[in-house]
């Protein structure tokens, strides 16, 4: 997600939320949802067998959905937005933050997914400071933020509390490092970084949970990938790796120039999840009908942005009636209900 995409993100949430009252999930959460998800043979799996999972984006933080249009529509996988980090309620009750916003409890959320035997991905996209003010994580050198201590502690406060569910998977960082690899990134960075993050994980007792790590270039490139990623899984197992597929992925490739590059991975032993998909960005509308057809031929998982009723909004898959939303976007909202359904 670019920065201009961003910051009109987060004006239309002012919309998303749901509701402004607080709820209790003291019995709402079952022990154990799906179980058998793992990664093997440098593929994701479920039951050791190859699997691919089709799903999108979500803002359930804010208020869960309770209509039934996600199962309806075949949604396996819904990567949830967390926009504050540092005061997201695990479980409990609805908070109001430092920003303004209502938070709903995880717990919540989890639960949702899995009575309709979803997995969920936990993915921090920003923190609020105690003051209210807001840092996005897109774009940023994540060892070198001021809060960074105090972010690697609320992950592994999430990751205890989701410890040894198949079914919950947790994204260590949100799109790090420039779009162009600037501000001194380098490889060896991406690899220190995320070494860090995932061993902090990783110590928690029984969390044996996927850990999804994203990719350089603000999550598009999966140049880390291929060059440390290999290191990155010597020293830590459960290793997913997230791309995004925006411009890098969208312009300018055909079909079969996607599918190598997918190959291209495979072929590394990197089992990926293209856990953002989207029509539009800071170069404006892309399309993306040859990417989704070179998922579906190389049976590539993928999450679309975004799960949302808005018409307005070019990215979100439903009008305000739930329906699929073509406006001025290329007919995405039926192209990806589509690919879901098939």
């Amino acid at each position: 997600m670019s920065v201009l995409y961003t910051i009109a993100l987060y004006i239309a949430l002012c919309c998303a939320i749901l509701s402004t009252t607080g709820c209790t999930t003291d019995d709402a959460l079952p022990p154990l949802g799906i179980e058998g998800y793992a990664i093997t043979g440098g593929r994701l799996t479920h039951h050791s067998e190859p699997t691919q999972l089709k799903g999108v984006n979500a803002l359930h933080t804010f208020g869960a959905d309770t209509d039934e249009l996600m199962a309806s529509r075949g949604v396996e996988i819904v990567r949830e937005f967390v926009g504050n980090l540092r005061e997201q309620p695990l479980e409990g009750f609805a908070i109001q933050d430092s920003y303004g916003d209502w938070l709903h409890p995880i717990d919540a959320l989890v639960a949702q997914h899995r009575a309709a035997g979803r997995v969920i991905m936990l993915c921090p996209f920003g923190w609020v400071d105690s003051s209210g003010q807001q840092r996005l994580l897109t774009g940023l050198h994540p060892s070198e933020q001021a809060f960074y201590p105090e972010y690697r502690e609320r992950l592994r406060a999430m990751a205890a509390h989701f410890a040894g569910a198949d079914d919950v998977w947790i994204e260590v960082w949100n799109e790090p490092y420039r779009w162009n690899d600037s501000n001194g990134y380098t490889h060896g960075e991406w690899y220190d970084d995320m070494h860090t993050l995932v061993g902090d994980l990783r110590a928690i007792p029984g969390f044996d949970n996927i850990i999804v790590v994203p990719g350089n270039s603000q999550g598009q490139s999966e140049a880390a990938l291929l060059a440390r990623g290999a290191d990155l899984q010597a020293a830590y197992d459960g290793l997913l790796f997230d791309l995004h597929a925006y411009e890098q992925w969208l312009l300018d490739q055909s079909e079969a120039q996607v599918r190598v590059r997918m190959q291209n991975l495979r072929d590394a032993g990197l089992p990926v999840i293209f856990g953002e998909v989207g029509v539009i960005n800071a170069s404006g509308l892309m399309p993306v009908a040859p990417f989704l057809a070179a998922a579906q031929a190389e049976r590539a998982s993928v999450i679309a942005w975004l799960w949302k009723r808005d018409g307005t909004d070019q990215n979100a898959l439903l009008d305000t009636n739930g329906n699929p939303n073509d406006a001025s976007n290329l007919a995405w909202g039926s192209t990806y209900l589509d690919f879901l359904t098939h």
